[in-house]
C-alpha cells in the first residue's frame, strides 16, 4: 500500500507539471501570438490602432493625411499602408482614404480582389502593374471615388481594374521627386481597363527624367499591347509632348478635349514603341497607330497655343478592323498643324468640324 501511495502520488506530480507546461506554451508573449497568427488569418482587429474609426478606413490603421506619422505599423513591421492594403485584400475589407494628401505612392503591384473607395485622396505615384518579386499580375482592382496623383499612374500586365476619376496634376511640392506630371501610362499585358473620368492637367518635359513621358495618355506594349481599355470622359488641359498616343484594339472612348499639346521638348525623350525613330518627335494631339476594332465618340482639340506638327495623326493601321471616329472637332484650326490620313491608315471620321 505505502508503494501504491508512492506511485500515485509521483503520477499525480508529472500530470501537473506537464500541465504547467503545456500553460506555458500557450502564454507565450503577445507579439509572438499575433506574428504566427497573422502570418495565416491576418485578424484586422490585431493591427487597428485606432478602434474609434471603421473597419476599412484608412486611419484606423495609422494612416492620416496631411500629417506626419510614424510610416512603419507596430505590429506588422511593414509600412502602415501595406499592412492596410494586406488586411484588405485578405479579408474583402473596402478601404477608405479621406480628403487630403498622404504623403506616398499608392502602389497596388500583384493586388487582387481589391476595393479602396477615395474622397479626394491625393497621393505621389499610382501604380497597378505586375509584381517584380512575385511575378503576380494585378486584378480585380476597384477604385471608387475621386483619387489624385502627382505623378502618374501605371497600369501593366493588369486585367479588370475599374477605376472612376483620377486626376493627374503638377505640383512639385507634392511630387516625390519634385517633378511635374508623367501622364497617364496603360502599358503591356493590361486588358479590360475601365475608367469614367480621366483628367490629366499637365505631362512635362526638360531632362532625362521624363524620357518615357510620351503623351498625356499612352496605351502601347510591343506586341502584347492594352485590350479593351474604356473610359467615358478624357479631359487633357496640356501637355509637353503628345496628347494621346493609342494603340492595341477593342477600346471604346466616348468624349475627348484636349486643349493644348506638343508645348515642351523632345530632350532626352526615348523612342516610342511601334513607332518609327522620327515620327515619335512629330507631336500631335492625338496619334492613333495600328489600333484595331476601336471605337471614340467626339474628339475636340484646341489648336490655339499648340505646337507640333499634327492636330491628328491617323497612322498605320487596318481598314477591315477600323477605329471609328464619330465627330472631330477642331477649334481654332491652324493650316500648320494638318489632320494627317497615312495611306494605310484604319481610322473612318464619320463627321468634321472647324470652329473657332
Amino acid at each position: 500500500m505505502k508503494y501504491l501511495k508512492l506511485i500515485c502520488a509521483f503520477s499525480f506530480l508529472i500530470f501537473f507539471l506537464s500541465t504547467c507546461k503545456k500553460k506555458e506554451i500557450q502564454l507565450k508573449p503577445l507579439k509572438e501570438q499575433v506574428t504566427k497568427e497573422n502570418k495565416s488569418n491576418l485578424k484586422e482587429d490585431i493591427y487597428a490602432l485606432n478602434k474609434a474609426y471603421n473597419i476599412g478606413d484608412v486611419r484606423r490603421y495609422g494612416i492620416f493625411p496631411d500629417s506626419s506619422y510614424t510610416y512603419i505599423h507596430p505590429i506588422s513591421k511593414k509600412p502602415k499602408i501595406t499592412t492596410a492594403l494586406d488586411l484588405a485584400e485578405n479579408n474583402n475589407i473596402t478601404l477608405f482614404f479621406p480628403k487630403g494628401y498622404y504623403k506616398t505612392a499608392l502602389i497596388l503591384d500583384g493586388r487582387t480582389n481589391l476595393s479602396i473607395q477615395f474622397d479626394n485622396a491625393e497621393f505621389d505615384l499610382i501604380h497597378i502593374t505586375q509584381d517584380v518579386k512575385t511575378k503576380k499580375k494585378p486584378k480585380n482592382i476597384s477604385l471608387k471615388g475621386t483619387v489624385i496623383s502627382y505623378d502618374r499612374l501605371g497600369i501593366t500586365e493588369a486585367t479588370n481594374i475599374e477605376i472612376d476619376t483620377v486626376f493627374l496634376k503638377s505640383n512639385t511640392t507634392k511630387s516625390i521627386r519634385k517633378m511635374r506630371s508623367r501622364g497617364c501610362h496603360i502599358y503591356h499585358g493590361s486588358k479590360f481597363i475601365t475608367i469614367k473620368h480621366l483628367i490629366i492637367d499637365d505631362l512635362g518635359s526638360g531632362d532625362k527624367r521624363y524620357h518615357n513621358s510620351h503623351a498625356a495618355l499612352a496605351l502601347d506594349g510591343w506586341g502584347n499591347n492594352p485590350e479593351n481599355v474604356t473610359i467615358d470622359k478624357l479631359y487633357i488641359k496640356s501637355s509637353d509632348r503628345h496628347g494621346i498616343y493609342l494603340t492595341g484594339q477593342n477600346h471604346a472612348i466616348k468624349d475627348v478635349i484636349i486643349e493644348q499639346f506638343g508645348i515642351g521638348s523632345d530632350e532626352e525623350m526615348s523612342p516610342m514603341q511601334d513607332a518609327s525613330d522620327i515620327e515619335y518627335k512629330l507631336f500631335a494631339g492625338i496619334w492613333i497607330n495600328r489600333c484595331y476594332n476601336s471605337k471614340i465618340g467626339k474628339i475636340t482639340i484646341n489648336a490655339k497655343n499648340s505646337k507640333g506638327y499634327f492636330i491628328a495623326n491617323f497612322d498605320e493601321g487596318d481598314s477591315l478592323r477600323p477605329v471609328n471616329i464619330e465627330e472631330l472637332e477642331i477649334k481654332n484650326a491652324d493650316r500648320t498643324l494638318p489632320v494627317y490620313f497615312s495611306k494605310n491608315t484604319g481610322v473612318l471620321v464619320q463627321k468634321y468640324n472647324e470652329i473657332e
